[in-house]
């Protein structure tokens, strides 16, 4: 049986000349495999794509267009692949770049694993520049005494510590500083 009835069979829906079809082209996607690296994508995950790239080839194949079916596919396979790396690198997603899943941080450190003992400086990149950002222009909202109490707070005082450093009633240091919240919720919530 040739390829092109192979194909149209694979067309109407028979698995064993969809499968004879897409053996014959597994080395397409093995060669893409090992020239292009997308993340979290295993062998498995590549053969995947593969069949379903096949399939919607076998399904949009016209063998009046002068070009074989093999060429065909490749050519859909590439596409696809460049599109997964656009995904994969495309300036919105660069966070994902510098971040891991817990369950390839459990795999990768062992059962043990613990996030909490983990050293987290800020989360994640994003959030790291985001609080880095609103933290920068925040200061420029308070009044002086609201930046003194913001400087304390930053050096782990509590009220009363606050309020004798600045020679103020404890009152007046728990409003400061319930200003200063608020104004910092706004702040992020800009």
């Amino acid at each position: 049986m040739n390829e092109y009835e192979l194909i149209n069979q694979a067309k109407e829906g028979c698995e064993d000349a969809f499968e004879s079809i897409f053996k014959k082209y597994v080395p397409v996607v093995l060669r893409q495999k090992r020239r292009y690296y997308l993340r979290y994508y295993e062998l498995d995950d590549w053969l995947q794509e593969g069949r379903i790239v096949c399939h919607q080839s076998i399904a949009n194949f016209d063998a009046a267009q002068n070009v074989t079916f093999g060429l065909f596919f490749k050519i859909n396979f590439e596409r696809w692949v460049v599109s997964a790396l656009r995904f994969q690198e495309a300036q919105k997603r660069q966070i994902y770049r510098y971040t891991d899943s817990l369950e390839n941080q459990i795999e990768l450190h062992g059962e043990g694993f613990n996030p909490a003992e983990e050293d987290h400086r800020a989360g994640t990149s994003l959030e790291y520049i985001f609080v880095r950002e609103t933290l920068e222009n925040f200061s420029v909202t308070l009044s002086k005494f609201e930046k003194e109490v913001y400087r304390c707070i930053l050096e782990g005082k509590d009220i009363s510590q606050i309020a004798k450093e600045l020679d103020v009633p404890e009152k007046k240091v728990i409003c400061g500083y319930s200003r200063l919240k608020r104004k910092l919720k706004d702040q992020i919530a800009q």
